[in-house]
């Protein structure tokens, strides 16, 4: 019957269903076309548009299902291409960082070798490793101006030689801070002057970052109230 073109197995059981008659899953496609047209609530022009809705509805169902799968589909293919970028973009800066550290590492050998040639391998290397001495520089919590400060303070305890700072200082930097110095020049990347300005221009804490420092410092377990005091005095 016309009334059943482009019907499903599904949109029938509903009819059916809507009629008042009781139906299974083990209906078959023609058994539902014979307990529709025999339910005594079976009226031909109602059963007709009632079919029509239900084919509808199915169908936009349908479409909006298969909007999301094409949907998921490529957020899916969006986040590998992202993911991809984003381990590709931090291979090459990577592979920047260090080629800018063993630059500077080489040139600091040399001139050391030509200025110093008497210069033994424990004068050379410093008596600790600033890692050791250091935290990893934090943008959220650190002040670039206090850390530059101790680093150097540390550097000098260390007895470490100023023109490998720069390589010491790489080492301590978070991969999205030392990526800023990546971009620039070697002239300025191996000058640790250079780097300490542009480091300072990007992280430096403003008054209101200073203000909101201070008002939301706590007391660390542990520590008393005369170094409270004193951590509070280091925002002024």
């Amino acid at each position: 019957m016309c009334i059943f073109a482009g019907a499903s197995k599904s949109d029938l059981k509903i009819l059916a269903e809507e009629l008042g008659e009781t139906v299974n899953d083990s209906h078959k496609l023609k058994d539902l076309k014979k307990i529709i047209l025999a339910s005594k609530e079976y009226d031909e022009e109602s059963a007709k548009e009632w079919m029509n809705t239900i084919i509808n509805e199915r169908k936009e169902k349908e479409e909006i299902a298969e909007r999301r799968r094409q949907d998921e589909i490529q957020m899916a293919e969006r986040k590998r291409k992202e993911e991809y970028e984003e381990r590709k973009r931090k291979d090459e800066m990577e592979f920047e960082l260090q080629k800018i550290r063993l630059g500077a590492e080489g040139r600091s050998l040399n001139s050391n070798s030509v200025a110093n040639q008497n210069v033994n391998s424990t004068q050379i290397k410093p008596k600790l490793e600033i890692h050791h001495l250091m935290q990893k520089f934090n943008s959220d919590e650190n002040d670039i101006s206090l850390y530059l400060i101790m680093f150097k303070r540390l550097a000098k305890q260390a007895e470490i030689l100023e023109n490998t700072w720069i390589i010491h200082l790489l080492g301590l930097l978070p991969y999205d801070v030392a990526q800023l110095t990546a971009r620039e020049p070697d002239e300025i990347v191996n000058d640790y002057g250079e780097v300490k300005k542009i480091l300072l221009k990007r992280y430096k804490l403003t008054p209101e970052k200073f203000r909101q420092k201070f008002f939301m410092h706590n007391k660390n377990l542990g520590s008393s109230w005369k170094n409270f005091a004193y951590e509070l005095r280091s925002f002024f």
